[in-house]
């Protein structure tokens, strides 16, 4: 995708909004305005109807029904729910530990923290995923919840979800998987993997901002803690007033990925491939981590000798991409994720995370490689 003379190359950051999306999305704000929990006249209930489909196509992405989700004002928020939920198990049980991949998302570190419960963090395998190895070893009858991300935003490694699970249910721990950046990388059934609860963000999937969920397996439901009671919308499970446009797109979204999904990753990952290939043969860029069971659009590499947030300055506004995830950007730290997979301050402030999507060509991908050896070149390592 080009905006202007932008290519846009962060995808994992956010997509940009499909024109399929938009189109239901504004049908919706003219014909479904009502107040969907509005129970005594025809336009609530039409409203309320259009959210059942949308939650049905959500459901539908991941094995599961309408019943199991549970919208919410995006990941962040649903990611809070989980922690409530892991301080009620708690008080009940007396499992008093969590475990959070060390390269999770920052929304799940700073719920962890401050959630009063003592937290130990599952080493990154040589991919960049959760260990399942080292997990294994940090189960034990104290722990009340084990969280990771399924696809890093990131590194790009897929972890290793029915393995983990086992651990999971082996020591009846409840299991919790950040799926945000996952709908693009993988097909996910949740009771395959027999996961009880997971993240999805609309935004990450070529839906709108504002909207994500939590989605529950069997008997995940009940066990919830609302962060927001409002009136008992959604059964109680999250109170306020449903957005019903960006809930029609959020199932939109979904609804296009489990038509193209196969298809589109496999040409996401010839497109990602010929970059970092490029990349290589020029000796300007190597790629962190292998290209196996990791997110086709993700390309994380490497300029060593090179300050990356210099590099990307010397970039605008040609190149759009990100020194780490985007809830972390303009920190003066080094990636969290990379300090995980054992990379000294200076080697983690010299890679650049670049993540290709729908709208992403062969042309942009020789355009951005171009700039990359022009702005190289200018650099005083």
């Amino acid at each position: 995708m080009q905006v202007g003379e932008t290519i846009y190359l962060d995808y994992q950051a956010s997509t940009p909004t499909d024109q399929r999306v938009l189109k239901v999305m504004t049908e919706a704000s003219t014909t479904l305005f009502a107040n969907p929990h509005a129970a005594d006249h025809a336009l609530g209930w039409r409203a309320a109807a259009a959210i059942n489909i949308a939650a049905n196509q959500v459901g539908n992405l991941f094995g599961l029904q309408g019943d199991d989700v549970i919208f919410t004002s995006g990941a962040s928020e649903a990611n809070a729910m989980v922690f409530r939920t892991a301080q009620a198990i708690a008080e009940k049980s007396g499992r008093t530990e969590i475990l959070i991949g060390a390269g999770d998302h920052g929304s799940i570190f700073k719920e962890a923290e401050s959630c009063g419960l003592v937290v130990r963090f599952i080493a990154l395998d040589d991919s960049g995923a959760p260990d399942a190895v080292d997990l294994k070893n940090l189960l034990s009858d104290a722990t009340a919840l084990v969280s990771i991300v399924g696809v890093n935003n990131e590194n790009g490694a897929i972890a290793d979800l029915a393995t983990i699970s086992d651990l999971c249910r082996s020591f009846g721990v409840l299991f919790h998987v950040d799926l945000s950046q996952a709908p693009l990388a993988m097909d996910i059934d949740l009771l395959g993997f027999d996961i009880a609860l997971a993240t999805i963000s609309a935004h990450k999937l070529y839906g709108p901002k504002g909207v994500g969920a939590l989605l529950t397996g069997p008997g995940a439901a009940e066990m919830m803690t609302p962060i927001i009671v409002g009136a008992g919308q959604q059964g109680g499970r999250r109170g306020g007033t449903m957005p019903t446009e960006l809930i029609v797109g959020f199932g939109e979204a979904c609804r296009l990925v489990e038509e193209v999904g196969k298809t589109e990753r496999k040409s996401l990952a010839a497109i990602r491939d010929h970059f970092v290939k490029k990349l290589h043969e020029k000796q300007i860029g190597k790629l962190v981590g292998c290209l196996e069971n990791r997110h086709p659009g993700n390309a994380l590499i490497r300029f060593a000798g090179h300050d990356a947030s210099d590099l990307l300055a010397r970039l605008q506004p040609k190149i759009a991409a990100s020194t780490q995830s985007a809830c972390s950007s303009g920190s003066i730290e080094p990636s969290h994720v990379l300090q995980a997979m054992g990379f000294d301050k200076k080697a983690s402030l010299e890679c650049i995370r670049f993540s290709f999507g729908r709208y992403s060509t062969m042309a942009q991908v020789e355009a951005a490689v171009a700039l990359l050896m022009d702005a190289l070149e200018q650099s005083t390592p």
